[in-house]
């Protein structure tokens, strides 16, 4: 039962002979109620300010988990990120040790190519370069029978001076490897040298173009 400084104010005592003064017994106890009130009023403040930190206590430690919960989710978070991040660093030096792998394929791929090709047009160029040759000669060889034929039959290229001998023309002659042929003979003898001109031009011809088909390529 808790008693109020009203019950300590209205308390009567009985009574009894050779007893305790009235006046200071109750004098003491109005003392008593004050104190009393005043320490019960002290009581209920310090109850609330208690009552007060109590839930202020309480709502600290809920923001305290609610930290530390924050905390370990971005210390998740920061592992996950950490891990996604060394993933995709791992991958993307893959690639790029793929990609740089396929560029050295390529490029030996490559080199095999051009040094084949390398060798092919050395190849093209040596057949060409033979047949140019050949060409030319027979060009050469064209012309030194056009000049022969026309040394033979029309006498062009030489002086016919009354001081020269025929003796030294002869020797002339024997040197350019020209037949003196009757005058009868010539003209049959010109047309079928003439066919034979016309048959090797047509292949000289058929050469040359081949030569320029090589240079178009």
């Amino acid at each position: 039962m808790n008693i109020t400084s009203m019950d300590i104010t209205e308390k009567e005592f009985k009574k009894v002979l050779r007893g305790y003064s009235i006046e200071e017994v109750d004098e003491f106890l109005d003392k008593i109620a004050e104190q009393y009130e005043v320490l019960y009023k002290e009581n209920l403040t310090n109850k609330e300010k208690l009552s007060s930190i109590q839930d202020k206590i309480e709502h600290y430690n809920k923001m305290e988990n609610t930290i530390q919960n924050t905390l370990i989710l971005a210390q998740n978070a920061s592992e996950q990120a950490r891990e996604n991040a060394k993933k995709e660093s791992e991958l993307i030096l893959k690639n790029a040790n793929e990609a740089a792998q396929r560029i050295i394929d390529k490029a030996h791929s490559d080199v095999i190519q051009i040094t084949d090709e390398f060798e092919r047009m050395k190849q093209e160029f040596s057949k060409f370069r033979t047949k140019f040759r050949s060409f030319m000669e027979s060009q050469l060889e064209m012309f030194d029978d056009m000049e022969k034929e026309f040394v033979k039959n029309y006498n062009i290229g030489y002086e016919s001076s009354e001081n020269v001998s025929e003796a030294v023309k002869s020797n002339e002659i024997r040197e350019k490897g020209i037949e003196i042929i009757p005058e009868e003979n010539s003209n049959s003898s010109l047309l079928t040298r003439d066919e034979n001109l016309r048959s090797e031009l047509y292949n000289n011809e058929n050469e040359l173009e081949e030569i320029k088909n090589f240079f178009v390529k």
